[in-house]
C-alpha cells in the first residue's frame, strides 16, 4: 500500500528511513574513522618526536657522519610530520568526508614513502630500529587508507543514499520557493493589469464624453472625410501617376526640362505630400500646369516609359485635365478645411480638441504599458510552468529513489 505523504513531512520521514537502513554502515564507517584517528595520532606523535630526536643528535654528535644522519633522519621526521599536518578528521560520518579522509591519508601515505626511501639511501648503518618504526608507522597510516578505500568502493557506497535524497530534497525546495515567486509575480501583473485597462476605461469614457460635444463632433468628422478623400486621392486620382511625378521630378532636377521655380518647388511637395499639396493655396494652383508639363514630356519621350505604361498614363492625364474632377476635389477638400478652421477658431472648441489629443496620446502610452503587462505575464507563465515541470520531475524522482533505497512505496502529495 502506497504511503501519501505532504511534501513538508517527506524530509524527516526519509531521514528517518534512511538512518534504520544506514545505521550498520555508519556504524562500520565510525570505527574505520576511529582507526584512522589513531593510526594517525601515533603517526604525527612518531614523526614529530623522530624529528626532535634528530635535532638534539646533530647537537651532540661529534663525527661528521653520525652528525650527518641525524640531520637526515630530523628532516625526514619534519617532512612526514608535514605530511600530515592538514588531515582532518571528520565529525560527522558521510560519503564526502570519508572520501577527503581516505585522500588525505593516500596522500600522505605516499610522499611519506618517498621520504623514507629517500632517507633510506642516505642513513647507511644508522638509525635502524628507527627506520623500522618509521616503515611500521607508514604501513598503518596506508592500510586505514586502503581500509577507508575498499569500504567506500564497497558497503559505504550506500552512504551517497544519504546525498543523492538531500540533493533532491534541497532541488524541491528550492524548485517550490522559485514556483511560489512566480505565481507571487503573476499576481502581481494581474493587479497590474487590471489597473491598466480601468485606467484605458477611463480614459475613453473620457474622449467619448468631449467627442459627443457638437462642435468637436462635427471636426472630428471633417477630418474623419478628409483622410477618406486623402486616401481616394493618393489612390484613385494619382493611380498611375506616382512614378511619373518623381520622374518629371527628377527631370527638372537635372535640367532636362524646363519648369519654373515656384513649379518645380509645387511639384516637389506634391510627390511628397500629394492631398495636402493639393488642397494648398500656394502649391495647388500649380497642379494643372504640372499634370500638363507630364503630357509635354511623356510626348517628347523624355519619360521613357513603355508604351503600355505611357497609354495608362496619358488616358489618366486626359481624364484629369479634361473634366472637372480635379476642381471638384480640391474645393470639397478646402471647404472642409475651411469649416474646420472656423469651428477650431472658437477657443472652447480648440481647447476641447487640444484636450482630446492630449487623451489619446495618453491612452496610446498606456497601451504600451498593457502589452509589457502583457509580455512580462506571458514570460512569467511560461517560466512558472518551466518550473512546475521541474518540480514534478523531481517529486517522481524523490519517489522512485525511496523505493530503490528503502524499500516503501511513497506518493507525494502534488500541491
Amino acid at each position: 500500500m502506497d504511503l501519501r505523504l505532504k511534501i513538508d513531512e517527506y524530509g524527516s520521514w526519509i531521514s528517518r528511513e534512511l538512518d534504520k537502513t544506514l545505521r550498520p554502515t555508519r556504524s562500520k564507517a565510525s570505527k574505520l574513522i576511529d582507526e584512522a584517528a589513531r593510526s594517525l595520532g601515533d603517526a604525527r606523535s612518531f614523526y614529530d618526536g623522530l624529528a626532535r630526536k634528530g635535532e638534539r643528535d646533530m647537537a651532540s654528535k661529534k663525527d661528521a657522519a653520525s652528525y650527518r644522519a641525524a640531520r637526515v633522519i630530523g628532516h625526514a621526521g619534519q617532512q612526514a610530520t608535514a605530511s600530515l599536518r592538514d588531515i582532518q578528521i571528520p565529525d560527522e560520518v558521510s560519503w564526502e568526508s570519508l572520501k577527503v579522509l581516505k585522500d588525505g591519508l593516500s596522500s600522505a601515505s605516499r610522499s611519506i614513502r618517498t621520504v623514507r626511501d629517500s632517507a633510506s639511501r642516505e642513513l647507511s648503518g644508522f638509525y635502524l630500529l628507527d627506520q623500522r618504526s618509521f616503515s611500521g608507522t607508514l604501513d598503518r597510516v596506508a592500510r586505514s587508507a586502503e581500509r577507508l578505500s575498499a569500504f567506500l568502493d564497497g558497503e559505504g557506497a550506500y552512504l551517497q543514499r544519504a546525498k543523492t535524497i538531500t540533493g533532491i530534497i534541497e532541488s524541491i525546495e528550492a524548485a517550490r520557493r522559485e514556483l511560489k515567486q512566480r505565481l507571487d509575480d503573476s499576481a502581481s501583473l494581474a493587479k497590474e493589469q487590471a489597473q491598466v485597462h480601468a485606467s484605458i476605461k477611463e480614459l475613453m469614457a473620457r474622449v467619448d464624453e468631449l467627442t459627443a460635444k457638437s462642435d468637436l463632433h462635427e471636426v472630428l468628422e471633417i477630418e474623419k472625410e478628409l483622410r477618406k478623400e486623402g486616401r481616394a486621392f493618393r489612390g484613385e486620382t494619382l493611380a498611375h501617376l506616382k512614378r511619373p511625378l518623381r520622374r518629371l521630378g527628377d527631370l527638372s532636377q537635372r535640367g532636362d526640362f524646363a519648369m519654373g521655380p515656384d513649379e518645380r518647388e509645387a511639384l516637389s511637395k506634391f510627390i511628397e505630400s500629394p492631398y495636402k499639396s493639393f488642397l494648398s493655396h500656394k502649391t495647388g494652383q500649380y497642379i494643372a500646369s504640372i499634370l500638363e508639363n507630364m503630357r509635354k514630356a511623356i510626348d517628347s519621350g523624355k519619360m521613357e516609359f513603355k508604351p503600355k505604361k505611357t497609354g495608362r498614363v496619358s488616358a489618366q492625364l486626359k481624364e484629369l485635365t479634361g473634366t472637372s474632377h480635379l476642381g471638384d476635389k480640391q474645393e470639397k477638400g478646402r471647404r472642409l478645411l475651411a469649416r474646420r478652421r472656423e469651428l477650431l477658431h472658437n477657443p472652447q472648441v480648440k481647447e476641447m480638441y487640444q484636450w482630446r489629443k492630449s487623451l489619446l496620446l495618453k491612452i496610446e502610452e498606456v497601451r504600451r504599458q498593457e502589452q509589457d503587462v502583457e509580455e512580462r505575464m506571458r514570460s512569467v507563465a511560461s517560466m512558472a510552468e518551466t518550473v512546475s515541470n521541474r518540480l514534478q520531475d523531481l517529486l517522481k524522482l524523490a519517489e522512485t529513489k525511496t523505493r530503490e533505497y528503502v524499500g516503501r512505496d511513497v506518493e507525494l502529495e502534488r500541491t
